[in-house]
């Protein structure tokens, strides 16, 4: 029993002895000095093609009149929130008003004479265009047909009648000028009542030879024209309302309506007003300044959606595409991670000294911070992505003329592992072959190693 327990002890002795010996200072610094191990592992890795650029707003416009006219009033300054359609700025309205009221006018006048022509005549004003026709051709007729007996008659008359008053007034210059008692006046007198019934005498016989006179053609033109007249003037009154006249005035009032509103457009548009919500970025108008339109006096910008634009250089530009999401960092915000989407990439490139870059758009997320046009920004474009990749460290990678390779601690001294590589970032590369997961390599080296010799690719 004793020569057992002896025996057990000596056993747990030399395994407590192996133990220590397996743990000592000596076994597990197993690493030389000044070397740095790190450990494969895997995880996601996403490929970014990296830029820079700098903030501007995604909606910025240049605000200008339409018409043309004196600045009476400026509503807002540099720097002024605004809301979608709020006044900015307007315009002395005094003609503008006055052409309203002209247009406004006009149109009245139209509308009167679209009712009126829309209206059936009354029967007096048929009975009284009828009357007018018989009184026209009446009198056409009655030229035509030329004097009557009786009409002549009268004439002749007339002739008699003169003479006679003729010889009564020669009767009586001859007593009074055979009296010796009549003063010259009187004698003057009566000789002027001859003269005055010879003249009496002379007009009734022209009258009575132009009654005897045939109508001339002008005469019976015009007594044709005038019967021509009002029988149209009955005809038209008859038709009425006609379906032409009733266009016209419609199209007249149509035309006067258009007259309205253009003119009130135009007393609205004497307002500038803001398209969108924003700031007023800029505004260089002041009370009394002639403004002309497409001149811009005012810029706005979209406050809260910004554009970021980055030249990317020709060689990365097949690897971005819209949609794809990018990772922006702020100067003014070190600390934050901002998130973007492609928005728009350029078809046609720009060449500066030899150099062929593509503008990229890349649209930024909402966001608290107090985000400003102008501020610079560190874009990281990600164009590819790998959930389960074999991650080396970047700064574990090297390469010569062989191709690309990490080094493993083989003995106490680096040995070359040839490896093939897929997606990189800044930090990781993914190795698709040559490694294992929880595999260690070398990540430092102490300095003036002599082994190796290849050069570090990828950041550090």
């Amino acid at each position: 029993m004793k020569r057992i327990a002896t025996v057990l002890l000596v056993v747990a002795v030399v395994i407590a002895g192996w133990f220590l010996y397996s743990r000592s200072p000596e076994r597990v610094a197993t690493v030389p000095e000044g070397y740095q191990l790190a450990t494969v592992e895997r995880g996601p890795i996403e490929a970014a093609v990296s830029a820079s650029g700098s903030i501007k707003a995604a909606r910025s416009q240049a605000l200008t009149f339409a018409l043309t006219g004196t600045v009476a009033e400026v509503l807002v300054s540099d720097g002024a929130e605004v809301s979608r359609g709020q006044a900015l700025a307007r315009l002395d309205t005094t003609d503008l008003e006055l052409n309203l009221k002209q247009a406004q006018a006009a149109l009245e006048i139209s509308e009167a004479q679209l009712e009126r022509a829309q209206s059936t005549p009354t029967e007096q004003e048929i009975a009284a265009a009828r009357a007018a026709v018989e009184a026209a051709r009446a009198s056409l007729a009655e030229l035509q047909r030329g004097p009557s007996e009786r009409e002549i008659e009268l004439a002749r008359l007339a002739i008699d009648q003169a003479k006679n008053s003729l010889w009564a007034a020669q009767g009586n210059r001859d007593a009074i000028k055979g009296n010796p008692l009549s003063s010259g006046g009187s004698a003057d007198s009566a000789e002027a009542q001859v003269l005055n019934a010879e003249l009496a005498v002379r007009q009734a016989e022209i009258s009575y030879a132009q009654l005897l006179e045939p109508p001339s053609s002008a005469q019976i033109l015009q007594a044709q024209m005038q019967v021509a007249q009002a029988e149209s003037t009955l005809a038209t009154l008859l038709s009425t309302p006609r379906a032409a006249d009733v266009a016209v005035a419609e199209a007249q009032v149509a035309q006067a309506r258009v007259g309205v509103e253009v003119a009130m457009n135009n007393l609205t548009r004497a307002v500038l007003r803001a398209p969108f919500s924003g700031y007023v970025s800029s505004i260089d108008l002041n009370p009394g300044d002639t403004v002309a339109p497409g001149t811009p006096v005012a810029t706005l910008v979209e406050r809260g959606s910004y554009d970021i634009v980055v030249a990317i250089d020709e060689t990365e530009i097949g690897l971005v595409a819209p949609g794809q999401e990018a990772a922006v960092t702020l100067d003014a915000y070190p600390d934050a991670t901002l998130r973007g989407r492609i928005a728009q990439v350029d078809l046609v490139g720009t060449l500066t000294q030899g150099i062929v870059t593509y503008d990229v758009t890349v649209t930024l997320e909402p966001t608290d911070l107090d985000l400003r046009p102008m501020m610079t920004a560190a874009v990281d474009i990600v164009v590819d992505r790998k959930e389960d990749a074999l991650l080396v460290p970047a700064r574990a990678l090297l390469r010569d003329r062989q191709g690309y390779y990490v080094e493993e601690l083989r003995n106490g001294a680096p040995a070359r592992v040839p490896v093939v590589t897929g997606l990189a970032s800044s930090q990781y590369t993914d190795v698709v072959e040559g490694l294992e997961e929880g595999q260690e390599i070398i990540v430092g080296r102490p300095r003036g190693n002599a082994f190796g010799g290849g050069v570090v690719v990828g950041g550090g």
